[in-house]
């Protein structure tokens, strides 16, 4: 009997998720470091490759998520292997998903709530009279 053929979304779903985590984690390094020193000397016109930086792990998770849920799709009517590589792909990418929809979230609460004007506050009392 001949063995069905792997699915190949299933090992897009999964190398998505870990190339957007790779680049994702990739980007804090490269901000905290390197970023701050470049951006100085480039007047901040280095930006542009940070913003895509920045971008680049957000489309690669939306792209595993429709290539996981597509290969899970396949795999239910065939009934080739690959279930195992589509569901760990569509947790990383999910996962990757929530966590910068829940940090952009916070990082705009904490900018609309003005929390550093009251550390400020707290921290330097002389400057405001």
């Amino acid at each position: 009997m001949a063995s069905l053929p792997k699915n190949k979304l299933a090992a897009a779903s999964l190398t998505l998720g870990l190339i957007g985590w790779a680049i994702y984690l990739l980007q804090w390094c490269f901000d905290l470091t390197l970023g701050l020193l470049l951006a100085a000397f480039t007047a901040g016109t280095s930006a542009v490759c940070a913003t895509i930086l920045d971008v680049a792990p957000f489309a690669l998770w939306l792209a595993g998520i429709v290539t996981g849920h597509t290969a899970l799709g396949q795999i239910k009517r065939s009934g080739a292997p690959g279930r195992g590589r589509a569901g760990w792909g569509l947790a990383l990418n999910y996962f990757g998903l929530f966590f910068i929809v829940i940090f952009t979230v916070v990082i705009v609460i904490l900018i609309a709530g003005g929390v550093g004007v009251g550390i400020l506050d707290k921290i330097l009392p002389s400057l405001h009279q």
